[in-house]
Parts: C-alpha cells; sequence; structure tokens
C-alpha cells in the first residue's frame, strides 16, 4: 500500500484547520506546506522526501522504510530492527543489515542517546 501523501497532508489541512496548524505539527513553515501541496516545493530548493517522509511519521502509523523505498506500518519496521540476524537469504541479510543503522530503528537511537 502506498500512502499518497498530498491527500493525507490535504486531509490534515481540513482536520486541523489551516495550513499554518499542519505546518505548526510537522515542524516546517507554511510556505513549505503550500509549495508542497502546489508541486512547487523541490523547485524552490526543497526536499520532498524529507517533507513526505515526516508527514507520514507525524499523521499516521506507518515510516518510510529506505530500504525499500516505500511505507510499512511502524509495527512491522520494530520488527524487522529487532529479529535474529537472517543467515541463509541474502535479501533478508541486507534488510536486516539496513534496519541495523536506520535512524527509524528506535533501539539504536536509545543507545546513542545512552553514550
Amino acid at each position: 500500500m502506498q500512502i499518497n501523501v498530498r491527500d493525507l497532508i490535504d486531509e490534515q489541512v481540513v482536520v486541523l484547520g489551516s495550513r499554518q496548524a499542519v505546518a505548526d505539527v510537522l515542524g516546517v513553515s507554511r510556505t513549505a506546506v503550500s509549495l508542497y501541496l502546489t508541486g512547487k516545493l523541490e523547485a524552490n530548493g526543497g526536499r520532498v522526501d524529507r517533507f513526505e517522509r515526516r508527514a507520514v511519521e507525524r499523521f499516521c502509523d506507518r515510516v518510510l522504510c529506505p530500504h525499500l523505498g516505500s511505507d510499512i506500518s511502524r509495527a512491522n519496521c520494530q520488527s524487522n530492527c529487532e529479529r535474529a540476524i537472517p543467515t541463509s537469504d541474502p535479501a533478508a541479510l541486507r534488510h536486516w543489515a539496513a534496519c541495523q543503522r536506520c535512524s527509524l530503528n528506535a533501539s539504536r537511537t536509545s543507545q546513542e542517546a545512552a553514550c
């Protein structure tokens, strides 16, 4: 399942009442939200991939997996991070290795905070 982030942002504008409210939740400027919705964010120096990742993480229970290049549930993401090292499947091993150094890995971020 692919998330249509533009529809997600449009929905949140209606729910929250304004583009400024959406921007506040995302931690970006209202201008960035407006540029994204008009399809001009990248042309004005913005990073669409970062904007979309942040929107998906804030407004739904899914995350954009950098390794897969698609969205997965937070529970699936966390189970991939915590599973034992797969030794018999090269593709699964690459995915596991990517999870170990991924910024979405909750155990990785808590270990860094302890240092």
